[in-house]
């Protein structure tokens, strides 16, 4: 005799089940409390064992068909067993079971959709929030809002960029010392026209900064011997002159003869080393700066150095220099004593590479042999362009500048 399989009740609060396989198929012998297919509550997956023995003759739920509790799942007996007496017995409740299954299926994927629908326009919506809120806690959100402060002004500290507390105080105590800014119209009194000598000079000047890369050594000089030297030459001296200057001159091109890669320019990717030495002076103009040039200083005495520097001079504030008497220079001197400055960096005379910056010859007191005495003391400044020298060069050749004056007779044998 034939017997129907229910869907069971697995709990006290399971209403229905959904079956998830069978493990019989029709046809297959099953014995009672063998396993007969899986069915899956609210809360877990269960094996569910035969009631009966004999034959699976009609699978009545398929699997993935929610069915009720005690609704006909299946119909067991003996092989070749007529079932459709059977089925014409509960095919009514069967099928009205089946198409109950059937609609709450349906209704089960319109809820799922439903809720996967309003999953994700609650994430979007949560990213939208997250878009256009800064994060921030309810206390800084709360204390943001008594000082009418926008949080998207804060910096949040805590995870995620999260604004915190500490973060809006912080923020509140910045403005609190900011300065107040109020627009205020630009005063001027006039304009300058970056044309002639001028413009000349600031197109030089920049030039050299952007194509030579400045470095910049540092030296201070005894000038006693100096100064002794120009006093008695010009005690003897009756046409001429000597000046600090012409010194420095001699100097200088004294100097470079021991270091020819002073005396030198940059050509394309070349060095070019020069014969001749040419020592430039910068002298300050009412409108602008230009560098005479005394040619071959260092086979000229002092006395013709001096006599050349002062025409020189000359011609350059009475605005008559050649052009030959203002170029071709191989290293440039540049003198703001006068102006009591007494150290200074100068920027290189293109195609030059080195300039001598010096200031003001002053009293200073100096260690000698263990004793503090006065000594006339001259800073320099070589400013040195370092595609050509390094350091340790521009160094002893500013030593070597040193040496000379310090003892200048060294400039005059």
């Amino acid at each position: 005799m034939a017997n129907v399989e229910l869907m069971p009740k697995l709990g006290m609060t399971m209403a229905e089940g959904v079956i998830l396989r069978w493990i019989k198929k029709e046809g297959d012998r099953v014995e009672q409390g063998e396993p007969l297919l899986e069915i899956q509550t609210d809360k877990v997956n269960i094996e569910e064992e035969s009631s009966y023995s004999g034959v699976l003759l009609k699978i009545l739920a398929p699997e993935g068909a929610t069915v009720p509790i005690n609704e006909p799942i299946a119909i067991i007996g003996e092989e070749g067993e007529d079932v459709e007496k059977i089925l014409s017995g509960i095919g009514k409740s069967s099928q009205s079971g089946q198409l109950e299954s059937e609609n709450r299926e349906t209704e089960k994927a319109e809820v799922k959709g439903a809720e996967l629908k309003g999953i994700k326009e609650s994430v979007r919506e949560e990213r939208h929030v997250q878009t256009d809120k800064p994060r921030a806690t309810p206390v800084a959100r709360k204390i943001a809002k008594e000082n009418k402060l926008d949080l998207k002004e804060v910096v949040g500290s805590g995870p995620k960029g999260r604004i915190q507390r500490a973060d809006v105080e912080k923020y509140l105590k910045e403005i609190e010392v900011k300065p107040a800014i109020t627009a205020k119209p630009e005063e001027i009194s006039g304009r300058v026209p970056l044309t002639g000598m001028r413009g000349i000079i600031a197109d030089k000047m920049q030039k050299s900064m952007n194509t030579a890369p400045h470095f910049y050594v540092t030296m201070e000089i005894d000038m006693s011997e100096v100064l002794t030297l120009r006093e008695r030459l010009n005690g003897k001296l009756k046409d001429v002159k000597i000046s600090l200057n012409t010194i420095l001159i001699k100097a200088s091109a004294t100097a470079i003869k021991g270091f020819p890669i002073v005396n030198a320019y940059v050509e394309e990717n070349s060095i070019v080393m020069k014969e001749g030495i040419n020592i430039g002076l910068a002298v300050a103009l009412e409108d602008g700066l230009i560098v005479p040039v005394v040619k071959d200083a260092d086979k000229k005495g002092l006395s013709e150095i001096a006599r050349e520097e002062r025409a020189l001079v000359e011609k350059a504030r009475n605005g008559k220099l050649m052009p030959d008497e203002y170029s071709g220079g191989s290293f440039t001197i540049s003198n703001l004593g006068m102006f009591d400055v007494t150290r200074f960096t100068a920027i290189i005379n293109q195609p030059e590479v080195a300039i001598l910056a010096v200031g003001m010859v002053r009293e200073v007191p100096v260690v000698v042999n263990g004793e503090i005495v006065i000594r006339p003391i001259m800073e320099a400044t070589l400013s040195s362009d370092h595609r050509v020298i390094d350091g340790a060069v521009a160094a002893r050749f500013l030593k070597r500048i040193k040496e000379i004056l310090e003892d200048p007779i060294q400039m005059i044998v």
